[in-house]
């Protein structure tokens, strides 16, 4: 999916240059083009042999893709990224195993029909979990790419972030997305927040420092900012506060104790669950997952622990997380 911007006059003089402007709009345009990409994949008509991206239909195979892209960034494998600055993308690292436990999940639930009352509970799951993994991408995914590639504009171009305002093909791209017609309005439009703001100082003084315990410090304060965004500004109005989906989450939680149903759980190994519970964050029993408090309080028992895991344990989690960034488009 590549979109022209600008369309240049051509003339008989040699060497003539024009210039076409390019202001924030169009790089903001730029990237939500390709977190569009990073989810869509190349389609050749038989009849006329023509070529076109169409979106990854399985929700699972967008999540693994979606897994992947956080993985790499974090290992800063991506184009334009600096090895020598990895870590400073640290949810990337947190939300790569994050995207790998919704896809888990969406696999379960080619199954889980045949539990009682399950095919309604499965539908309305599967629908609410694809749909945040896929918008979240849509924001998040833009706010680290443009960085990457445009860091000394970030900060002037942050506050101009608006999908209303992008170029005019992109617009039309992203009106016809799932679910967009609902999301952008409950995402304003995907605009920059205090969060993402936030969580970018502490990148910057996490490349700007040598100070180990000042890195790990700014490391911690940038993932926690942007779970904040992506919790409470992305997913809580976007899937939380559906009544459907509470009841789907209520229904879950009754039956995780029954054999080969998941649990509530944050595995950091690329697999979907693990017996060592050095390696698993379990949500309380009691805990809603719908209600703000209580998946806040687990997000913070995931954080801690990832955190000192990328302490104690770093060459298996970044090993892990290299796993991971293979899932790659071939998903």
């Amino acid at each position: 999916m590549t979109e022209a911007f600008a369309v240049l006059n051509t003339n008989t003089s040699p060497d003539s240059v024009q210039d076409i402007p390019v202001g924030c709009n169009e790089l903001w345009s730029l990237g939500q083009q390709e977190a569009i990409r990073r989810l869509s994949k190349q389609r050749t008509c038989l009849l006329t042999k023509s070529q076109r991206r169409v979106l990854v239909a399985g929700f699972s195979a967008r999540a693994a893709r979606i897994a992947a892209t956080y993985a790499r960034f974090y290992l800063e494998t991506e184009r334009g990224g600096k090895p020598e600055l990895k870590g400073r993308f640290y949810w990337m690292g947190l939300a790569a195993f994050a995207s790998k436990q919704v896809k888990c999940g969406l696999d379960f639930m080619a199954y889980s029909s045949l539990l009682p009352h399950g095919a309604t509970a499965t539908h309305v799951s599967k629908d609410a979990l694809g749909k945040g993994n896929f918008w979240l991408f849509q924001d998040i995914f833009v706010w680290h790419w443009f960085y990457v590639h445009f860091s000394e504009q970030f900060d002037d171009c942050a506050p101009q972030r608006d999908a209303s305002n992008s170029v005019e093909s992109i617009r039309s791209h992203l009106s016809a997305l799932p679910w967009a017609t609902e999301a952008l309005p409950k995402l304003n439009n995907l605009r920059l927040t205090p969060e993402i703001a936030k969580a970018f100082k502490y990148v910057r003084d996490f490349e700007n420092s040598s100070d180990l315990s000042l890195r790990r410090e700014a490391q911690l304060e940038s993932l926690l900012a942007i779970a904040n965004h992506e919790q409470k500004k992305i997913l809580q109005p976007l899937i939380y506060e559906s009544w459907a989906f509470r009841k789907s989450l209520d229904f879950q939680a009754l039956v995780e104790d029954l054999p080969m149903v998941p649990r509530r759980v944050a595995a950091f190994t690329a697999a979907c669950d693990i017996k060592n519970t050095e390696l698993r964050v379990e949500m309380e029993s009691s805990g809603r997952l719908y209600e703000v408090a209580d998946r806040m309080n687990f997000i913070g028992d995931i954080a801690e622990q990832f955190h000192r895991l990328m302490e104690i344990r770093k060459h298996y989690m970044e090993d892990t997380i290299k796993e991971l960034a293979g899932w790659g488009e071939s998903s």
